[in-house]
């Protein structure tokens, strides 16, 4: 699997920024979850598979106050086969994952999993991905710095936060900067639309 995503982080504060989650209330049961660990590995990206096993990390603290994609491939199974990138280029860290839990709960955007850790920040232009994608599709989505049409990757799932066919604000209308979210069509194969909990909101602050 590939997971990608721009994310911005605005606060140093402890605690996370979720990014793409899918566990439910017992971590144990975590199918995958990639987010910014601000608690103790000071904002660097994290992975969990659910195993007992605490989740390693990448090598890179991310940022504040500005837009950084974000990308992590898991060749499941294989010895050093997951790899982490940021803005485009691969890290020399590298870990072995195998993705087997399986559960029922909902895909989770800035949230981790039914938890009380919302994301502070913003994200944009999450991308679920059925394979490992190689460091050079990582880096042509990355384009240098600007969102690019993800069509030809395949991805399974691919939310545009505002920007996408159909995307719509809480009230069914066209979204503008400072409206509550209301859906976010998925612009992948999987029709996994997502719909906004919680009072998210849209922001014209985008990657570009």
């Amino acid at each position: 699997m590939t997971i990608s995503a721009w994310v911005y982080r605005d606060s140093t504060d402890a605690g996370y920024l979720p990014i793409l989650t899918k566990r439910p209330g017992s971590a144990a049961d975590t199918t995958y979850q990639f987010y910014l660990d601000r608690l103790t590995d000071g904002g660097r990206l994290r992975f969990y598979n659910g195993s007992a096993v605490a989740s390693p990390s990448g090598g890179t603290s991310i940022p504040t106050n500005q837009w950084v994609h974000v990308a992590i491939s898991v060749d499941s199974g294989a010895t050093n086969g997951t790899k982490w990138y940021v803005n485009g280029t691969a890290e020399s860290s590298t870990n072995t994952f195998s993705i087997t839990g399986s559960n029922t709960e909902e895909a989770m955007i800035g949230r981790l999993g039914p938890t009380s850790n919302y994301a502070k920040g913003k994200i944009d232009e999450v991308a679920l991905f059925n394979s490992a994608l190689s460091a050079s599709d990582i880096t042509a989505i990355y384009n240098s710095g600007v969102p690019d049409d993800l069509t030809s990757y395949s991805p399974v799932s691919w939310w545009r936060m505002g920007d996408g066919t159909g995307d719509t604000d809480s009230g069914g209308g066209t979204p503008a900067s400072g409206d509550t979210i209301g859906t976010v069509v998925d612009q992948g194969s999987g029709s996994n639309n997502a719909t906004g909990t919680n009072g998210p909101t849209y922001s014209s602050t985008v990657p570009s």
